[in-house]
């Protein structure tokens, strides 16, 4: 009995030791970078490494870590998607920070908690081209730090951030060009593509696709960045019609986590070509580009919305669930009109 115990408790201090040695690395980590090193770093990707200063830090005694930002701005703008996506350490739902730095009378805001970097990334890399990418997803993969990837911050599984993490910021790669004769891989066929960087977007894609009076398929909100959407699947508004998001991809650039750049298409690195294309971002590397297929105008747009009001009977809830079920049958027969777009039902 003795021995069986014995060896149990060699096994769990084993695999004990093991799951630790898989941690990766944090400030209080012997291992992690020097000063100097992070210098170092910055220094070869062109000056682009952020030491993140939450935005709400100003509305805290003495700005503890020096955010540039207004407090009275931050707190204006902090309900807003677009202003998130504008700051690198931001993401739109804070509960994924742990609520690490908020301006005061804001959703989650508690005195006693203070401002700490909390859940958000150590340092930030504002990328600007892939060989910045590739330089600092090397060093720090060489160094055990974690990586996390952010567009614009909307991603509700909470992956646009990470505690102890280096983040790269994606958002200023918002490239786009056009080109209707472009040779699909492996075939001898030509498409209409908009190359678009990964730090787009979809209200700038739309923007600039309706330029040349061409159309993409892609996400409702404006704020929503390419990236995340598409990575997840990415259903829009003519998906019926051309399929998902990702359904819309004939190529993508991933740089991975020992700094290489591959493309990804149906005739190369197709196992990637999949995994992205689904997944979820931030998974398999970082999406640089894609380029997506492009389509005609649709002729009519046509939009609109039922809401419906409880009163105070007992019943009005149930007429009102049994209302949007009834709404929700006669879909099927709509699309059979040719009707096409998105059924959304929000309570509260």
């Amino acid at each position: 009995m003795w021995r069986h115990l014995l060896t149990s408790l060699a096994f769990l201090a084993a695999t004990s030791v093991g799951a630790v040695s898989n941690c990766k690395s944090s400030p209080q980590d012997s291992t992690w970078p020097a000063p100097e090193e992070w210098k170092s770093l910055n220094d070869s990707i062109n000056g682009s490494l952020i030491k993140t200063a939450p935005a709400a830090s100003s509305c805290y005694p003495g700005n503890p870590f020096g955010s540039t930002q207004n407090c009275t701005d931050v707190t204006d703008h902090w309900s807003y998607a677009a202003y998130h996506a504008a700051w690198p350490e931001s993401v739109d739902y804070s509960m994924f920070t742990n609520h690490s730095c908020l301006p005061p009378s804001t959703d989650g805001y508690v005195k006693a908690r203070g401002c700490s970097i909390g859940a958000l990334p150590q340092y930030i890399v504002n990328a600007t081209t892939e060989d910045q990418i590739a330089t600092a997803m090397k060093w720090a993969s060489s160094r055990n730090i974690r990586i996390v990837v952010k567009g614009t911050g909307h991603d509700m599984n909470g992956r646009s951030t990470g505690a102890y993490s280096l983040s790269i910021w994606t958002h200023n790669l918002n490239h786009f060009k056009h080109n209707p004769h472009w040779r699909i891989p492996g075939t001898n066929s030509t498409a209409d593509v908009a190359v678009l960087g990964s730090g787009n977007n979809w209200g700038s894609a739309y923007t600039a696709v309706h330029n040349i009076h061409r159309t993409l398929v892609g996400g409702e909100d404006a704020t929503v960045g390419l990236g995340g959407l598409i990575q997840n699947g990415g259903h829009g508004l003519l998906s019926s019609t051309y399929g998902l998001a990702s359904d819309n991809v004939y190529q993508a650039t991933v740089i991975t986590t020992d700094g290489r750049r591959l493309i990804a298409n149906d005739v190369q690195n197709q196992d990637l070509f999949w995994a992205i294309r689904g997944a979820g971002g931030g998974q398999f590397g970082v999406v640089t580009e894609f380029v997506l297929r492009t389509h005609p105008v649709p002729n009519n747009v046509v939009t609109a919305g039922l809401s419906f009001y409880a009163s105070e009977r007992s019943n009005a809830s149930d007429a009102t669930w049994d209302t949007l079920a009834e709404a929700a049958s006669r879909i099927p027969d709509l699309m059979d009109t040719g009707l096409k777009g998105t059924f959304i039902a929000l309570t509260g």
